[in-house]
């Protein structure tokens, strides 16, 4: 089925494009509003296969290869995270879900948006969310990410978000303390 497609492209963070055998104009436009980035429908020619290939990655190259929030970069194209420039350890499932919460950072996202977001179709249920949500917190705290308040916090009957509260006030909190120690020197 296309949907399947593009909630494996969505949970990977790469462009879709669709082949598919549904000609009819309101399937195509179906498809391009689910999230699709172009749909080519068969019978096509090898060489518009490629061309539409070149096109997408084109777009791809100039998507955004670095998210940073405060002292937290993600680089999306190595699936590498790094807190004030040292690595923090996460594993794939925790990687997506952190890309997740922070496309864009403040936005809740539900249980089952993280779920179509960052799991693979039919892997998982909701708790399975709340267990690598604790997961990832513990992992970003233990690096020096999070403090009392947490950056990823649970928004109750909603869901998670990424609190940009959380770590503009831990940054306050960790520049007063830097100012505090050299007034004491």
């Amino acid at each position: 089925e296309d949907s399947t497609g593009l909630r494996l492209a969505e949970s990977l963070g790469c462009r879709a494009l669709i082949l598919t055998a549904r000609t009819a104009t309101e399937a195509v436009v179906e498809l391009l509003d689910s999230g699709a980035d172009d749909v080519l429908c068969k019978p096509f020619g090898l060489e518009e296969l490629a061309a539409r290939c070149r096109a997408l990655l084109r777009r791809t190259n100039s998507l955004k290869e670095r998210v940073s929030v405060g002292p937290l970069d993600v680089h999306l194209l190595l699936r590498r995270v790094t807190l004030r420039d040292q690595p923090v350890e996460l594993s794939p499932r925790e990687f997506a879900l952190l890309c997740a919460l922070l496309t864009p950072p403040g936005v809740t996202r539900s249980r089952q948006e993280l779920l179509r977001m960052a799991w693979p179709p039919h892997s998982g249920g909701p708790r399975s969310v709340d267990t690598q949500v604790l997961t990832l917190r513990r992992k970003l705290e233990q690096a020096g990410l999070g403090g009392e308040s947490g950056v990823i916090q649970t928004v109750r009957q909603q869901g998670y978000r990424f609190s940009l509260d959380g770590l503009n006030r831990q940054a306050m909190e960790t520049s007063l303390r830097k100012s505090g120690a050299a007034a004491g020197s």
